[in-house]
């Protein structure tokens, strides 16, 4: 039952992963560009150890 379930969502969705797949690369290197301008590449917070 739950393998049925499965298959049946995963042909709804397939399109979405697929889309995703080439989108989160782009999320991914955005995200590290901003962080390296917003911070300078450095953590202002210092380690607790």
């Amino acid at each position: 039952m739950t393998g049925g379930f499965f298959a049946n969502w995963w042909t709804q969705m397939r399109p979405y992963a697929r889309l995703y797949a080439d989108v989160w690369p782009g999320v991914a290197l955005v995200g590290y560009l901003y962080y390296k301008v917003s911070y300078g590449g450095e953590l202002k917070i210092k380690p607790s150890h």
